[in-house]
């Protein structure tokens, strides 16, 4: 027994001695030296704990590989204004970073900033991330791991991003999406596993003065889910809108979301326009087309359906991804009521006896 009373007591001596090794307290380093002396100072530490945010900011600063021995920190990480900056390595066994929506990963004005090929292990991020003028970075490869974005992911004022190759496995962003004045950006292909966008009251996707970007394929998928706003503005070469994320939100926007759309090219410059680039993507048929007709079209909240056919035709109205809204059976004229269904394109599917089908397509303002 007394052996075992011996050993608990230094027990409780070594375990606060061990958590002292890591700061308590905010901390910047201001330059090289300061870097260089972490593994010392802080010989046991490779947990920043929550509260403690560790800015890196200096002039001279052009290797972190004394930070080796970190695999995370609960707090913001910043690294900003390190003119000489290259490359992160010895960042290269954070597994996450950030622990509450204070917190983050913050990679701003690093002129000289070519990879982030050390991040290959980094799987998510608590609070914001930010990749900002980082004007020697043209693509996001080594970011592969990461699927979680627990706040924003603002990715603005890049003077060479070509494409966000290296967000291959994100899946999930917890507020915003935020692609702002990258002028060679041509591609958001990566972004196809992104399956939810929260948004929040002031989040959602944000897609704005990109002047390179032509079209949004593979910005998220049939299921992906954008929550709060949209913002596609100031992106002059972007005339390819209608992808699968897109088409599904504006045909059933949140309530009180805040669409702005405009200055892109044709197709892109409105809801109208993108609405019915979707809806193109639903062939119309006409086997029975010249009996039928449904009209305004344009609508606003009605409109008749007149068949000139003596049998009664099956009819359903779906939205533009094939969810069926309505079903019913006409001879002659019948009236539709969509007064509580959002403005879009709407198709109307008429069967007949046969079981031969007519596909109209038809826009509620």
């Amino acid at each position: 027994m007394k052996k075992y009373l011996f050993l608990f007591p230094s027990l409780l001596l070594f375990t606060p001695f061990t958590k002292a090794q890591c700061p308590t307290a905010p901390i910047t380093f201001a330059n090289q030296a300061q870097i260089n002396s972490f593994p010392t100072t802080y010989p046991n530490c490779t947990v920043i704990p929550d509260g403690v945010d560790i800015k890196i900011m200096g002039g001279d600063i052009t290797d972190l590989s004394p930070l080796s021995q970190l695999t995370a920190a609960l707090g913001l990480l910043e690294i900003r204004n390190c003119s000489l900056l290259q490359d992160l390595n010895g960042l290269h066994n954070i597994t996450y970073l950030g622990n509450d929506a204070l917190d983050g990963f913050i990679l701003r004005d690093l002129p000289a900033l070519n990879s982030l090929a050390a991040l290959n292990k980094l799987d998510s991020v608590y609070g914001e991330f930010t990749i900002r003028t980082c004007n020697a970075l043209n693509t996001l490869t080594g970011l592969n791991g990461f699927t979680k974005e627990n706040g924003s992911l603002i990715i603005r004022d890049n003077g060479t991003l070509q494409d966000l190759n290296g967000l291959d496995s994100l899946v999930y962003i917890g507020e915003t999406l935020e692609l702002i004045g990258n002028p060679q950006l041509n591609s958001v292909a990566s972004l196809g596993k992104v399956n939810t966008i929260v948004g929040g009251i002031e989040g959602g996707v944000f897609i704005e003065a990109n002047i390179g970007l032509s079209n949004l394929t593979g910005l998220g998928n049939i299921s992906t889910t954008i929550g709060s706003n949209l913002d596609i503005t100031l992106n002059s070469n972007l005339n390819l809108c209608n992808v699968p994320s897109i088409c599904k939100y504006l045909a059933d926007p949140p309530i009180n979301a805040v669409i702005t759309i405009s200055a892109n090219k044709v197709d892109c410059n409105t809801q109208t326009e993108i609405l019915a680039k979707c809806a193109l993507k639903t062939k119309e048929t006409n086997i029975l087309k010249d009996n039928i007709t449904a009209s305004p079209n344009p609508f606003q909240d009605h409109f008749s359906i007149s068949s000139k056919n003596s049998e009664a035709l099956n009819i359903e109205v779906m939205d533009i991804f094939g969810t069926t809204l309505k079903k019913f059976n006409i001879t002659g004229k019948e009236n539709c009521d969509l007064t509580n269904y959002p403005s879009g394109i709407y198709i109307l599917k008429f069967i007949n006896s046969k079981g031969q089908e007519t596909v109209i397509k038809i826009l509620k303002l």
